[in-house]
């Protein structure tokens, strides 16, 4: 009985093998290797646009940075997530040479990771585009669930996404390296395959074997690499030359970064350019009022932090005489002659105009504040109300005192 039960299952088993379409795909990594120009400018780099992009200080090498961008069965991450492609960039010889590791099943894995640990020995940074947060740790995961975790190198990072949004997040929205090429960067793609649309094309072909519905991934991933290069280039020369921006929200947001990193003096000359408003009835006019009061609010913000009431003052009557975020701009008006200029009956007229400003709902603080100063006004000597500074007051009450009777 036993034998006949086993005459079965191997008559089942063998239907069932004849019946399985056979695997006759080629096992084994493709390497796929591109050479082009260096870009222009990368071999002098701007020691100070590197470092305010990112970069640790040290001296940089063009040919000890290895730029590197993956292709992934996902876009969340996590430990099913795999970097069925990684391309990698690396410049010699005034040639950038782009070498492509793809993957034809997950049992390539070991061999894609060995070729990229190889590749990897031999330089100190890496270039990427969100690569701190995704592609890297991605990478190192993996080289640890494939039990390689001794062959993986911590590299300094240099991601550019970071400064690319600081830069032009305020003028471009989405700052997807596509769309930084196209608008910032004037090298808009031809008939580019998204990278959202990888994983699909990566898990139709496991399913059909066609390896050509890959080749639009290929030519993306070969695409973001030479990007890499150009994005380098041009984001150190705006930081390391700054006023050189035309753009005013591009000029507002480098010196918001360049605040950001406590370099007040370049903030402030990219702040007072971006401040000024565009000739009425022009484009750069319907999309440049909101920047140029921004831009005049982080001066005013800056000249508090110092103490410099002399300076506060100004900005806040110039933003006035612009008509520029004008609810604030009276509010803080407002408080700066009350409390720092003691003026009480500018205080009040500032107050009672931002108060105008107010939605109903948000009008309950500038009440009480025209209250108070209405009620101070009542105690305070009528030279205050003239405009007469307290020291000055204070000054002409000694000479009073002692002038003969």
């Amino acid at each position: 009985m036993a034998s006949g039960l086993r005459a079965k299952l191997r008559a089942i088993g063998s239907a069932t093998a004849a019946a399985r379409p056979r695997d006759a795909r080629p096992g084994g990594v493709i390497c796929h290797v591109h050479r082009l120009d260096a870009v222009p400018g990368l071999d002098a780099l701007s020691p100070v646009g590197l470092r305010r992009i990112g970069w640790s200080g040290r001296a940089f090498d063009p040919e000890r940075c290895l730029f590197l961008d993956t292709e992934t069965t996902g876009l969340s991450g996590g430990a099913g997530t795999v970097a069925f492609l990684v391309g990698v960039g690396f410049v010699k010889g005034g040639c950038l040479t782009i070498e492509q590791y793809l993957m034809r099943d997950y049992a390539d894995e070991p061999e894609l990771l060995d070729k990229l640990a190889n590749r990897m020995d031999g330089f100190d940074c890496v270039c990427t585009f969100n690569g701190r947060t995704f592609d890297m740790p991605l990478l190192e995961a993996r080289f640890t669930m494939a039990r390689m975790r001794h062959r993986w190198r911590e590299l300094e990072n240099l991601d550019l996404l970071p400064p690319a949004r600081r830069t032009w997040k305020l003028r471009l929205g989405s700052c997807r390296l596509a769309r930084v090429e196209e608008l910032a960067l004037g090298m808009p793609r031809g008939d580019d395959l998204p990278g959202s649309e990888a994983p699909k094309r990566f898990f139709e072909y496991l399913r059909t074997g066609d390896l050509s519905l890959l080749d639009a991934v290929v030519e993306h991933n070969r695409q973001d690499i030479a990007s890499l290069a150009t994005l380098l280039v041009r984001l150190t020369e705006i930081y390391a030359e700054p006023e050189k921006l035309s753009e005013r929200r591009d000029q507002y947001s480098v010196g918001r970064a360049l605040e950001r990193q406590g370099e007040l003096g370049p903030a402030r000359a990219l702040y007072r350019v971006s401040a000024v408003p565009a000739p009425a009835g022009t484009l750069a006019a319907l999309t440049g009022d909101r920047v140029a009061g921004m831009a005049n609010w982080r001066l005013f913000l800056i000249a508090r932090r110092s103490g410099d009431v002399e300076g506060m003052r100004c900005t806040l009557e110039q933003m006035v005489a612009r008509g520029q975020m004008l609810l604030e701009a009276h509010t803080e008006l407002a408080k700066l002659y009350e409390h720092r200029l003691h003026d009480i009956g500018r205080a009040l007229d500032h107050a009672r105009q931002a108060r105008a400003l107010c939605a109903a709902g948000e009008a309950e603080p500038l009440d009480h504040r025209i209250a108070r100063l209405e009620a101070k006004r009542e105690r305070v000597p009528k030279a205050e109300l003239s405009g007469e500074s307290e020291p000055a007051r204070r000054a002409r009450l000694r000479e009073k005192r002692r002038a003969p009777d």
